[in-house]
């Protein structure tokens, strides 16, 4: 797992303050929506901060630090819907969140928190923790939805399932060097986790959020996504996959700001985008991994690509690969 932020035991006072200082930073810019309080690094004790990419989602494991996290109403202003998944193997813990308190001592290794609510928690020195964000899009639920199922999540058979899946990610790029692996990896844990969510449900939690045309954009959305290789991918080929004439599919879209293929298209060049900027694909042409993803005209996916990116896809593969400083000059 690529380390952000690597602390060796310090014993001194100001290594500790100095060490404090890098630790407090490094996980505000993971989780700008909370606020870090009383954070140390207890003398003697090496702390980590890492983060592994699994295509959509990202796993943070952190290790050795003692700390409170807050999110209030200003903070989580204008968050997006979604959850925050946490698995502590070891350690002892406190989360409240919406008048429910939970902890270690209840033996559940597994906590979800609803990021648009505000909630603290509060992590000893000795715990070990794996987190992943998820939003509401990408689990195929609604805000009212999320909530109920995150608010009971202690009534999901599958807790367990999703701490074993979570703690057995691969946590270096060399176990899985192929990008789309780990991102088929990334796809299979959200769906799990969206499982493990309806699962904690009581029937009519999900009335309202997840039947209708809600829930139907949602299903297209993930249908789509699971089909951006796929060449044949067509207004008309999402239609009858979901039961829907093409007319009812592109008045989903109609008040939104871009038509269903402009989202279509902006998926598959951010899946292109991954891609370039993957190790484990630097071998390939660019029109190799264009063509992957949809774009069968070379002309066609740079000029898309530098006019989303503001980059030419060669520009964006060198500069996420380090192989140059300043890819426009």
């Amino acid at each position: 797992m690529p380390v952000l932020l690597a602390l060796p035991p310090a014993d001194g006072r100001a290594s500790r303050h100095e060490a404090r200082d890098r630790a407090a930073a490094t996980m505000a810019a993971l989780a700008p929506m909370t606020r870090i309080t009383g954070l140390e690094v207890p003398a003697a004790t090496a702390a980590t901060v890492s983060r592994q990419s699994l295509g959509p989602i990202s796993v943070v494991h952190l290790t050795g630090f003692e700390y409170g996290q807050v999110a209030t109403t200003r903070t989580i202003d204008g968050v997006p819907a979604g959850i925050s998944l946490a698995v502590r193997p070891q350690g002892r813990w406190t989360l409240s969140q919406a008048g429910v308190s939970r902890s270690d001592a209840t033996g559940d290794v597994v906590s979800v928190v609803d990021v648009t609510r505000a909630m603290s928690t509060r992590a000893s020195a000795g715990t070990e923790l794996l987190q992943v964000y998820f939003s509401a899009e990408q689990l195929g639920l609604g805000v009212d939805a999320l909530r109920a199922c995150a608010a009971a999540i202690e009534r999901s058979p599958l807790r367990s399932l999703v701490a074993r899946h979570v703690l057995d990610l691969p946590r270096d790029d060399g176990a899985v060097p192929i990008g789309v692996v780990r991102r088929s990896l990334g796809d299979a844990t959200i769906e799990l986790v969206r499982a493990m969510l309806i699962s904690a449900s009581r029937p009519g939690d999900l009335v309202g959020s997840e039947l209708g045309a809600p829930h139907l954009r949602l299903c297209i959305e993930r249908y789509v996504r699971r089909h951006l290789r796929d060449p044949a991918l067509s207004p008309a080929t999402i239609a009858r996959a979901h039961a829907i004439s093409v007319r009812h599919l592109h008045g989903i879209w109609q008040n939104e700001q871009t038509t269903l293929w402009q989202w279509v298209v902006r998926r598959r060049l951010e899946a292109a985008r991954d891609s370039l900027a993957d190790p484990g694909s630097a071998h390939r042409a660019v029109a190799a991994i264009a063509r992957e993803w949809g774009f069968p005209n070379p002309t066609y996916f740079a000029r898309r690509f530098r006019a989303e990116y503001g980059l030419a896809p060669r520009q964006w593969r060198s500069l996420s690969l380090g192989e140059v400083r300043h890819p426009l000059a």
